[in-house]
């Protein structure tokens, strides 16, 4: 493929939209199918965060994605939700387990119309709380109930796993029940689980494609039934294969998140999206006097944005990848099975 024509589109020279910020990889869970939380850290300073804020929002980004494990476990971090929405971020989607937000919190959240959050739940109650911990189920789910009551943008996210996908239609009749009108599904991330972890427990590897294909009309069914809509729906389509045989699908026309999108993560260093994470991926350290400004006009980004619409995607099926692209008409092509194990080491190396 020729690059020139990516040289001169307008792709490689679009501001910035996104900045996500591995603000803490602290949990207050240990949740079975994860091994972010043994990390133990907390990210970059306060005021770093600001200044990274700071130069995002000069760069065009109106979304910031405060992101690693409990962003809740920071005494910071609604002052970095409040710093953000004042200097006119229009959306903060927070991921969190939902069992720690305080009435006090909600207090401070009810006042950032920017805030979306975004409760994780991985099934019913038994099956969640073995994963997650005797009555998390609960907690979440009250969590959920107050900021429906209070009018806090909310939305549930499930993970398709081995243990979850039989009865992953809950989410569903759960959103509906209250009141809810969109989830997000997304395949089961080794990167996040961990090495160490007891894999096949939760992987769907070798699991018959028909029994997931199945499955997944069933909740696309569901979902059509009880007018709730599925984030993640153009992903349905290239999932099978993922959960199956490990086979790692491109956008039609490469990913386009890298052109859009900035990642920092607890060590401070800069990477061009969540699964782009090896050593020649790193554009930069915030923590070594980096600045975003500079590391978002620089070479080594545009040949990093034309690697991702081309040969170096990595192939992720994350909520927070490209999903849009998935729903462009075209071939889906696959990451090439030498660069997924290369980029697969790189990631266990940062999480180690």
């Amino acid at each position: 493929m020729s690059l020139l024509p990516l040289a001169r589109s307008k792709t490689l020279t679009r501001p910035l939209e996104e900045i996500a910020i591995e603000l803490t990889v602290y949990c207050n869970l240990r949740c079975k199918m994860c091994s972010v939380w043994e990390l133990k850290e907390h990210g970059v300073s306060f005021e770093l965060a600001k200044q990274l804020l700071d130069d995002a929002r000069a760069l065009g980004a109106t979304t910031f994605t405060p992101c690693g494990a409990e962003s809740f476990m920071r005494k910071d971090f609604l002052d970095l939700v409040d710093h953000a929405h004042a200097i006119g971020f229009k959306k903060q989607d927070i991921v969190t387990n939902g069992t720690m937000i305080t009435d006090a919190h909600l207090d401070r959240l009810q006042n950032a119309p920017s805030v979306e959050l975004h409760v994780s739940i991985d099934g019913p109650r038994e099956i969640h709380d073995d994963l997650r911990g005797e009555g998390n189920y609960d907690k979440s789910i009250a969590t959920v109930r107050k900021c429906l009551e209070r009018g806090i943008a909310i939305g549930i996210s499930g993970v398709l796993m081995k243990e979850t996908l039989a009865s992953s239609t809950h989410l569903i009749d759960l959103a509906a029940e209250l009141g809810i009108r969109e989830v997000s599904y997304q395949p089961f991330q080794t990167e996040i689980s961990g090495p160490d972890k007891d894999i096949p427990r939760f992987s769907l590897l070798r699991t018959p494609r028909a029994e997931i294909v199945a499955q997944l009309e069933k909740i696309a069914e569901r979902a059509e039934q009880r007018s709730v809509k599925i984030f993640t729906e153009s992903l349905f389509g290239v999932i099978p294969d993922y959960l199956a045989y490990g086979k790692r699908p491109i956008p039609p026309g490469g990913c386009y998140l890298p052109s859009k999108f900035l990642l920092v993560d607890f060590r401070g260093d800069v990477y061009p999206c969540f699964f782009m994470r090896s050593d020649e991926d790193r554009m930069g350290n915030v923590n070594a006097g980096a600045r975003l400004p500079d590391l978002w006009h620089s070479l080594h980004h545009k040949q990093l944005q034309t690697l991702a619409l081309t040969e170096r995607c990595p192939g992720c099926l994350a909520a927070c990848s490209d999903v849009e692209s998935f729903v462009a008409e075209g071939e889906v092509t696959y990451a090439p099975p030498a660069q997924v194990l290369l980029d697969a080491h790189a990631r266990a190396e940062v999480a180690s």
